[in-house]
């Protein structure tokens, strides 16, 4: 008997939690055998194709998704808003770093004027936090947060706010993005500093972002960009 992937456990897990239900009350339902899904959880016991078909069913989902091979936004929530309760035991997988308001750099605004940028300091050596993971983005290990530090993006971002981040997805124009800056250290480099800002357009060997508060568009060199990643609205990663 094959085992059951990572990823299987990880959306029964987050659909049941979304539904509010225990493992035995959708076991019993869909395969009339209290323990069809705890086998599965603790055991890695992997399910014929029409018993998971039958589960996917009773958790308002598909087979494909459960098993990671439709890696879209989950929506299922139709009408229904979350509980308190159903969110709060929604799996905290969600690695949090932690930032703090860093010293302002100074940029080209293109038009030969020097402005001055808010950064955040950002530690992504380990998480400081886990927050929890919404059901529509279980199996993407790959997301983080950061909190926004400073007043730059107001009143888009307010400081403190949480900010969930996609690697993945190359951003577009006018995206929110964190752009990681690149920290030389004695043996290479590391990421010690992010912009939060909007993405304005790409040039040749050059990043061009903006900030709100105050309101200014300037130039990163790509020799200081390590990555830039997206930031996903909360409501894409519910699926709403």
């Amino acid at each position: 008997m094959s085992s059951a992937p990572e990823i299987l456990k990880e959306r029964i897990q987050a659909k049941l939690h979304e539904l509010n239900v225990t493992a035995r009350e959708i076991s019993m339902a869909a395969l009339n055998q209290p323990d069809a899904i705890r086998n599965i959880i603790r055991k890695g016991h992997m399910p014929a194709a029409d018993r998971l078909d039958s589960i996917a069913e009773h958790l308002s989902t598909t087979a494909d998704w459960l098993l990671g091979r439709d890696t879209g936004i989950e929506r299922t929530f139709s009408n229904q808003a979350l509980s308190p309760e159903a969110f709060r035991r929604l799996p905290k997988t969600l690695p949090v770093y932690g930032t703090a308001l860093g010293a302002d750099l100074d940029f080209g605004d293109g038009n030969g004027i020097v402005v001055n940028v808010e950064q955040t300091e950002v530690h992504m050596a380990a998480p400081t936090d886990f927050m929890a993971r919404p059901v529509g983005v279980t199996g993407r290990p790959d997301l983080y947060v950061v909190s926004v530090s400073g007043h730059s993006m107001e009143p888009r971002f307010d400081s403190g706010q949480r900010l969930l981040v996609d690697p993945k997805r190359p951003p577009g124009v006018g995206d929110d993005v964190v752009v990681q800056l690149r920290g030389p250290t004695f043996d290479g480099e590391e990421v010690r500093h992010v912009l939060i800002k909007q993405l304005v357009r790409r040039r040749p060997g050059l990043v061009v972002l903006r900030q709100f508060n105050p309101s200014i568009e300037f130039e990163v060199p790509n020799e200081q960009v390590s990555c830039v990643h997206r930031v996903m609205r909360w409501d894409e990663a519910m699926g709403f």
